[in-house]
């Protein structure tokens, strides 16, 4: 199995039905769009995400709920002229059989012309979406189908990744900015996290930062950080990174605290949402601890921020002070189906293959504000770990995620000549 490159934790966390709209439409997986009220069309836009099963955790009705309330907000306020969105689910499971069969029942059953893919198991399922030609939007962070310049219907969301997994800028400066001197690395023995662990191990390296000791070795769940805390200490690391699923970052982390390590900084991916913070056990092991925020933190309260978090509570219930982490995945890829559904709009065409076509032609996307500006013309330029290649980086403080970047986030750039895939 494929892990992801995003969100290393989401394929790993082995941790309902439809409650945004009713299910099927007379529309066709061809891209046909059916006729509703008033003269205008109707087009049915399917997510596939696991909502039961060990991935369910990662994923779940708030994946849905999110997709939801970017569709509603999209009708609410006429952003396709003439459309109507209708939303539909089918569980992805936990596999990729279950993938295919999700996949099916939205083609053939829900008849959706537009699917999203949020979730960690599309490679099970992608070649189904190129036999047929389904217009899809995935996440993906779950294999390289993402990036091959054949699968012209498969579009990321988050920018097609690079699969060379190359080294790159942007973090190892941040590192040194926060006082670092030697890095560590600790991650999951998979493909693509030891992969990403070995990119951003060549990037510090590269930027003149020594890397004594890395261990891309572990199985979830299963390491002795005990031991893997001493020989951090042992090796002088004052920055670590991990690439690990949340709760064995923070088990690393108090490990070092308990061993008298003293950090300059840190990278955690996919700890940034409200679950952490509704953890009491969590937020104390998490307090000073770096983690990366894929698009603009909640806590800026930019423009963009404002009108996703309002529109979470409106039509989603949600009224806490920060996305859970299930609901970008949702979110972003029905702000990316519905970015493509405004240009086919404007080229008269919003059948699948006019959806396709408009938005391979959209090369700066920037989801409202809340990421870097991603290329849906482009293959393969993207860095696997950050979206629209930034991210921001938040400290853990009380019960807030204070950004360590301000406004603004860390440009990444690759060193061209550089492969860890």
């Amino acid at each position: 199995m494929r892990f992801n490159r995003i969100l290393p934790a989401v394929g790993l966390l082995l941790a309902g039905s439809l409650t945004a709209t009713a299910c099927g439409s007379s529309g066709g997986s061809d891209g046909s769009v059916t006729s509703g009220g008033s003269g205008s069309k109707t087009v049915t836009i399917g997510i596939m995400t696991p909502l039961n099963g060990p991935a369910a955790s990662s994923f779940g009705q708030k994946t849905v709920d999110a997709a939801k309330a970017r569709i509603e907000l999209a009708n609410a306020e006429h952003e396709i002229p003439g459309v109507t969105l209708k939303l539909v689910s089918e569980d992805e499971g936990s596999s990729p059989q279950t993938s295919l069969s999700a996949l099916q029942r939205l083609s053939e059953k829900d008849h959706a012309d537009i699917v999203l893919a949020a979730g960690a198991f599309f490679f099970g399922s992608y070649r189904y979406a190129v036999q047929k030609r389904i217009p899809v939007v995935g996440d993906c962070i779950d294999g390289p189908e993402c990036a091959d310049p054949k699968n012209t219907n498969i579009f990321a969301t988050f920018g097609s990744s690079d699969n060379n997994f190359p080294n790159y800028t942007g973090i190892p400066e941040f590192f040194k900015k926060q006082g670092g001197t030697r890095y560590c690395g600790i991650g999951y023995d998979s493909p693509s996290t030891v992969s990403n662990g070995k990119a951003m191990a060549g990037s510090v390296k590269a930027a003149g930062m020594p890397v004594p000791y890395t261990d891309f070795t572990l199985n979830p769940g299963q390491a002795n950080f005990s031991s893997i805390a001493l020989s951090i200490k042992n090796a002088g690391c004052d920055v670590v990174g991990t690439q690990m699923q949340v709760g064995d970052s923070l088990a690393l982390f108090t490990a070092l605290k308990n061993a008298g390590v003293t950090l300059k900084a840190s990278f955690v991916q996919g700890g940034y949402g409200q679950e952490l913070l509704d953890s009491a056990a969590s937020v104390a092991a998490a307090q000073g601890i770096d983690m990366a925020a894929g698009y603009t933190p909640a806590s800026l309260k930019s423009p963009g921020v404002e009108r996703m978090m309002n529109a979470l509570k409106t039509y989603a219930k949600w009224t806490k002070p920060y996305p859970s982490a299930s609901h970008q995945w949702g979110w972003f890829t029905a702000d990316t189906a519905i970015t493509g559904l405004k240009a086919a709009a404007a080229a008269k065409d919003v059948s699948g293959q006019g959806f396709v076509k408009a938005l391979r032609k959209v090369t700066s996307d920037d989801h409202g504000g809340l990421t870097c500006p991603v290329n849906y013309a482009a293959f393969g330029d993207t860095q696997q770990q950050f979206p629209g290649n930034c991210t921001y980086m938040v400290k853990v403080v009380g019960k807030e995620f204070v950004s360590l970047t301000g406004k603004a986030a860390i440009d990444i750039k690759a060193i061209d000549g550089t492969k860890n895939g």
